[in-house]
């Protein structure tokens, strides 16, 4: 991704569309095929040294003791009952603390406060998806932070944090996201990462403008980050106690994804393509993924996998450079040279943006295959061509309706009268990842009692918006399901209330995201995911 291929906001300036917007629309993420796009360390790592952190003489918090007593919101603690009533992902109970916190337990932490903060990039891959979308889709960047200090004086109320309470700060950084994403400007993330600390800071929810070059200039600042996107399981036990995310990892993931379609797609007739002829031929797979080392390695792992153990090597592979500027030549010739290998099913470990160059193209070269794409939302999915997405397959969890949603519900006992940004789920999920780990980790709050309160965290209830959490030791990212979808048209969204969004296959079956439970899916049989008119 070229620093120069997208125009930048101010230094000094809250970017007018929210910095919000990256790769999470991806909302329930688990992606079939490819939640790969950032992934394997591609930048030298170097691990802090947590040798000097201990937790301490205090009993850890939440599902360790479970002790008798009233919550802080008059709830009767006791075994399985739960912090709060209206989470499917609440941490047990922990009844009013009452005496001693210990005080400034670890840098960040107060006898009264924790603090956090939240960067503002110099520039963001969420103020280019801004301009392609209305303002009611994404959302301002006030829109954004307000929603987050909303969640936190709900949090704050509810959860146990032992007569502490939630601090955000704000800052603008001199990072640039875009350049951050390339490996590139190592030198401003970490001047962010000095910022954070000298403002005090406990942990960092910069949510979806974090970069691995960032998360890592946190870690080493001694600085919890919340919000790694696609990491693989070495980089987070590498970067221990330090970084945490909600989704899976890039490793598990592209093992995942590369078991289901090897059993249930591989060597079978591409039944899901435009092209007739197509219909009746064994698949033939191609990859398209951007160049840059970091987004490629997963991609190239789950290619490997695919060949190696199901015997369906990719008929081509294709890089590209993620640069606004170049994606129309580009896909013109990704288009062809996967047309002129026979591909029936391109496998897209692409950016939000660029299956919408790369469905155009497929057109005008009358060219019609299955596509087996990244799961970025709906709101994506209904800028790329029907006559193409109506053939693609992805993954994740069936949306449910907004207000049914936990993180709409959470947000208006809040603020009743109030509206969220449209980003309200993805300021919600790592927020409350965040204060579990937080109620958890007890009064004596450090990084590793952090972890381990992490680590001691219950699975969820059935039925949660973001699909199962579980946890236990060395478990940085608790996700735990998938489903497979087909994009359907004419379906009405359930983010945006119009046509174009994910519909279940196999009866909207859940699937553990491992590769023991990617192994439920029968090999050698078809999907069955409903019929749609392109």
């Amino acid at each position: 991704m070229s620093p120069n291929a997208f125009q930048h906001s101010g230094v000094g300036k809250i970017p007018k569309k929210s910095a919000l917007l990256r790769a999470k629309f991806y909302l329930p993420i688990l992606v079939l095929v490819i939640a790969v796009v950032l992934a394997v360390v591609a930048y030298p790592s170097k691990s802090p040294n947590s040798a000097s952190l201990s937790i301490g003489n205090a009993v850890l918090g939440t599902s360790m003791a479970q002790r008798p007593g009233l919550t802080r919101s008059g709830l009767q603690c006791g075994p399985n009952i739960r912090q709060v009533t209206w989470s499917k992902y609440s941490p047990m109970c922990e009844p009013k603390f009452t005496g001693n916190n210990g005080g400034s337990t670890s840098p960040g932490v107060t006898k009264n406060t924790i603090t956090i903060t939240y960067r503002v990039p110099a520039s963001s891959l969420g103020g280019l998806v801004a301009s392609f979308f209305p303002a009611q889709l994404v959302g301002t960047q006030a829109q954004a932070l307000q929603t987050m200090q909303t969640y936190i004086d709900l949090f704050n109320k509810e959860f146990e944090l032992y007569n502490r309470h939630v601090v955000l700060k704000t800052f603008v950084g001199k990072g640039n996201e875009l350049t951050e994403l390339q490996g590139q400007g190592q030198e401003q993330a970490q001047q962010d990462a000095l910022t954070a600390k000298a403002d005090g800071a406990f942990a960092d929810v910069s949510l979806l403008a974090s970069t691995q070059l960032y998360d890592q200039d946190l870690a080493n600042s001694h600085i919890i980050s919340i919000g790694a996107i696609a990491q693989p399981q070495s980089w987070f036990e590498s970067y221990s106690p330090y970084e945490y995310s909600p989704n899976g990892t890039c490793d598990a993931e592209a093992n995942v994804s590369a078991t289901i379609i090897g059993r249930a797609m591989a060597n079978q007739d591409a039944i899901f393509a435009g092209e007739g002829a197509f219909t009746k031929q064994k698949r033939k797979f191609g990859l398209i993924y951007p160049e840059n080392p970091s987004y490629a390695g997963c991609a190239l792992e789950l290619a490997k996998i695919i060949a190696t153990k199901y015997h369906s090597p990719m008929a081509r592979e294709v890089a590209y450079t993620i640069n606004i500027q170049q994606a129309v030549p580009q896909a013109t010739n990704v288009i062809a040279q996967m047309k002129a290998n026979g591909v029936t099913s391109i496998v897209c470990a692409c950016d939000p943006l660029f299956p919408i160059w790369l469905a155009l193209a497929a057109n005008q070269q009358n060219y019609s295959p299955e596509w087996l794409a990244t799961n970025f939302g709906d709101i994506f999915g209904q800028k790329v061509s029907t006559s193409q997405w109506s053939h693609d397959i992805s993954g994740g969890l069936v949306t449910q309706p907004k207000l049914q949603q936990e993180a709409y519900l959470a947000y208006k006992m809040e603020d009743p009268t109030g509206t969220p940004s449209p980003e309200f789920a993805s300021i919600y999920e790592p927020l409350l990842l965040l204060f579990s780990g937080l109620q958890a980790a007890g009064p004596d709050l450090n990084p590793a009692t952090f972890e381990q309160g992490v680590f001691h965290l219950p699975t969820s209830l059935p039925g949660g918006q973001f699909g199962s959490w579980s946890f236990g030791q060395g478990t940085f990212n608790p996700i735990t399901n998938f489903s497979i979808l087909r994009w359907d048209p004419h379906a009405i969204s359930k983010q945006d209330n119009l046509p174009g969004t994910m519909v279940p296959c196999d009866g909207g079956k859940r699937f553990p995201s491992s590769v023991s439970g990617a192994d439920q899916v029968p090999t050698g049989v078809q999907l069955n995911c409903p019929k749609v008119s392109g």
